[in-house]
């Protein structure tokens, strides 16, 4: 393995992600249609990583009778990786009145976050009420007890 070509080349890729990740990838192409003009708008989020390893390391392996074997390794080794994603978010609506910016509104998300509210304060209320039930039995307990 060319470990300083495969760096050189990573390194050279990397820096090639600001320039092909700018404005262009939140703004789209602008449609003309009817007297409007429309550019979509999105939210593009990217992430990346990458690490090396190098240097003589030893694979410690259990033996035939149980003891551990040193198979003398040699260590080297790479990798990267990285991800991305976009979603809408708006549309710029130019007509001859003027500028409008409308929002693009992700009903399924605010349904889910609404449902998610809701079955969490659902799950407080019923373990609330299981505990004061647990209380009041301890206490009623307690009282045929002492009487």
């Amino acid at each position: 393995m060319d470990t300083p070509a495969t760096m050189e080349e990573m390194v050279r890729q990397i820096t090639r992600i600001p320039d092909e990740v700018g404005a262009h990838a939140c703004f789209g192409p602008p449609v003309e249609r009817d007297g409007h003009v429309v550019i979509p708008v999105a939210r593009v989020n990217f992430g990346y990583g990458l690490g090396f390893g190098r240097g003589a390391g030893s694979k410690t392996s259990p033996g035939p009778n149980g003891d551990a074997a040193d198979d003398g390794g040699e260590g080297e080794g790479g990798g990267g990786g990285g991800g991305g994603g976009a979603s809408p978010v708006a549309i710029v609506n130019i007509t001859s009145d003027g500028v409008h910016v409308e929002p693009i509104v992700d009903r399924t998300r605010i349904a889910l976050g609404l449902f998610t509210m809701v079955a969490w304060a659902l799950f407080w209320v019923l373990w609330t009420a299981r505990v004061v039930a647990r209380e009041g039995s301890k206490t009623r307990r307690y009282e045929i007890e002492k009487a």
